[in-house]
């Protein structure tokens, strides 16, 4: 019996992944047998359950002047508005669970729903971009899909957020180097459907989150002005 084959074994290292504290090649092994083990992706499923109401409970943490300073010596993030860091006003306002589970959803959300494609047949998900983005409080609020070579992207808004008149959602792509690049005002409804400009393969690729603000509904910002309502990792699903 191989080793992705034993029950206790699948659970000990789902409970390390999810951790974060498998590393190297083990890792990379155990995510590229993720699409392909059933059990794999239920012991992953099972340990999601189980730590996402400890992120959740996380209090909001203001970091330190130093550790900002350190952030902006780093990403040299001197381009915001009024001198501000742009760093300082994406995580200020959002609380450390947030961060966690926005982490946590938009790595685990393939091997969750290629679990539940999966159950009683052999079906995968179409070569797609997925993020799936947190709350300011914590909790699963939009995922944003599209096809590899779309030119539209599919949104669903789990936690919907109030937008108060004159204002709009606003989604953005987030690089590697924390560079943001707007990507257009999201449609008003639980289920919509945004157009690209471009191919979706050129405008994900370089994206590792994406974000949503609340913006003027007569501007069409170039950096965001607010902190962001909605954020979380972006990745493809295809090998």
């Amino acid at each position: 019996m191989n080793w992705y084959q034993h029950p206790e074994t699948a659970d000990r290292l789902a409970a390390a992944y999810m951790l974060g504290t498998l590393q190297g090649p083990a890792r990379r092994r155990f995510e590229g047998l993720l699409p392909q083990k059933r059990l794999l992706r239920l012991a992953v499923d099972d340990w999601t359950q189980r730590l996402t109401p400890l992120l959740t409970a996380l209090a909001p943490v203001q970091p330190s002047r130093a550790l900002w300073k350190a952030v902006a010596k780093r990403t040299a993030g001197q381009d915001g508005v009024n001198g501000e860091p742009l760093w300082r006003r994406f995580f200020s306002a959002i609380p450390a669970g947030a961060l966690a589970i926005g982490v946590l959803v938009g790595v685990m959300a393939p091997a969750l729903w290629n679990t539940q494609l999966s159950e009683g047949s052999d079906a995968q998900l179409p070569a797609s971009y997925v993020g799936v983005l947190g709350t300011a409080d914590g909790k699963p609020g939009l995922i944003v899909s599209s096809l590899r070579h779309g030119r539209s992207v599919d949104i669903k808004q789990i936690a919907p957020m109030v937008v108060p008149q004159g204002m709009r959602l606003y989604l953005w792509r987030i690089d590697a180097i924390g560079k943001t690049s707007p990507l257009g005002p999201l449609p008003t409804g639980k289920w919509v459907q945004m157009s690209l400009s471009e191919p979706a393969e050129k405008i994900f690729s370089q994206a590792v989150e994406l974000a949503v603000s609340v913006e003027s509904a007569d501007e069409t910002p170039q950096a965001p002005r607010l902190p962001f309502v909605y954020r979380g990792l972006c990745g493809k699903l295809w090998k």
